[in-house]
């Protein structure tokens, strides 16, 4: 009549099916369903707000456990690559300078689920430029390569002065 198996039987099976797995299949398969239906420029405006608000949450958290939000560029970047860390990314620090913050990415947050999915990269770009908007009252951030878009690794510029030089997402406190 089929198979029979133990509850420790199917327990012990080695599936990735976790809660950060869960949430991320979520994350990627709303994009891919707004992406497909609405088109790739409405979807990216959805998923940004979603991250403008996540931002606003992750900027109050550091700010409450540095006693405040640093000024300084080094401290911003250290706080982009931790919290991309902490979330299952590997963004270090590629320069920093009074002008800017350039980080490379390795490994997506959103793990291969995220390939032909760029409109998930606008949830870097919004919490990237809140955290840093709210600490210094100004952010651009651009997205040069992504691997949502087939690049082996990313690289994102955040812009610290707004001085009408570049392209990307602007943000103010």
């Amino acid at each position: 009549m089929g198979l029979d198996h133990t509850a420790g039987e199917i327990e012990a099976l080695e599936i990735e099916l976790g809660q950060p797995e869960f949430f991320a299949d979520i994350a990627t398969t709303l994009a891919g369903e707004l992406e497909d239906t609405i088109g790739l420029v409405e979807a990216s405006s959805f998923v940004g707000q979603v991250g403008d608000e996540l931002g606003a949450a992750i900027s109050r958290r550091y700010a409450e456990a540095l006693d405040g939000l640093p000024e300084e560029p080094g401290a911003l970047a250290a706080i982009l690559s931790d919290l991309k860390r902490r979330i299952g990314g590997n963004f270090t620090v590629e320069t920093v300078s009074d002008s800017e913050i350039v980080l490379i990415n390795s490994v997506c947050p959103f793990a291969d689920r995220v390939q032909g999915r760029p409109s998930l990269c606008m949830m870097t770009t919004n919490v990237f430029g809140r955290i840093v908007s709210d600490a210094r009252g100004y952010a651009r951030v651009n997205i040069d390569n992504a691997i949502a878009t087939g690049h082996p690794g990313c690289r994102v510029r955040v812009s610290l002065q707004d001085d009408d030089a570049g392209d990307g997402f602007e943000f103010f406190r």
